[in-house]
């Protein structure tokens, strides 16, 4: 294992400035590290004065920019964001990314921030699902022939997985009784923990969760036919609705 990632996907807008603002500093509470550097440019370059000033940034849409990419830096610890998000709602949902090396997470403590980071990003940009493992385990679903289109299904289950309301009625409420480390949210959410870390959970744990919520919903990498948008998995549309 070299690296953890964190991913949220919602068709939420994050387009309100204050609330990257209070993202920013409860992630830099919650890490023990500032946000150091925040810039269109992968290396950044651009520093960081002010967390108001950052939350400005990343919501400064130019005249006739569709979509803002935004990369971002926590000191040298060697932990990485990236944003990526839409003025309006089209093909690709609003992803927010987190890169964190194995020497941060090798220690339960921090293991235990990373949780409370992915709770987080959860009550601050309400994504319809959420993600957090080894890098290895993400990238085994990677598609051969192109990306996964995620309005048609989902990547998988993981070491820590959100799932909105939306996706737990899709799926059943039932079908989550049975899987371990389920942690119900106040407005029907679930989050599923299958571990203290990912290096303690198997393969088979995550393919056990994926089969009780229904394998069709997730990708198969395999798999060369592919899957009708809205059959398997919510279209934005439908999680609109």
């Amino acid at each position: 294992m070299t690296e953890l990632w964190i991913a949220h996907h919602s068709i939420g807008t994050w387009q309100e400035p204050s609330r990257w603002t209070g993202y920013f500093e409860e992630a830099q509470r919650l890490l023990g590290f500032s946000l150091t550097h925040l810039d269109v440019n992968d290396p950044v370059k651009r520093k960081v004065v002010s967390l108001v000033g950052a939350g400005d940034f990343v919501c400064a849409f130019k005249a006739r920019e569709d979509s803002r990419w935004l990369f971002g830096k926590f000191g040298d610890i060697g932990i990485e964001l990236s944003v990526q998000h839409y003025r309006q709602l089209g093909h690709y949902p609003n992803t927010l990314k987190w890169h964190v090396p194995l020497s941060f997470i090798e220690k339960p403590e921090n293991r235990l921030r990373i949780k409370a980071l992915f709770d987080l990003g959860n009550r601050a940009f309400k994504p319809f699902y959420a993600y957090s493992d080894d890098v290895a385990q993400i990238a085994s679903k990677k598609k051969s022939f192109g990306a996964v289109d995620i309005q048609a299904e989902l990547l998988g289950v993981f070491w820590l997985t959100y799932f909105n309301a939306a996706y737990v009625a899709f799926f059943g409420n039932q079908k989550f009784d049975g899987l371990p480390g389920v942690e119900r949210g106040n407005e029907g959410s679930i989050t599923i923990v299958l571990g203290d870390s990912p290096q303690s959970v198997t393969c088979e744990a995550r393919e056990q969760a994926v089969a009780a919520l229904g394998k069709q919903s997730f990708v198969n990498p395999s798999d060369v036919l592919g899957k009708q948008r809205g059959r398997f998995a919510l279209t934005f549309q439908q999680l609109l609705a």
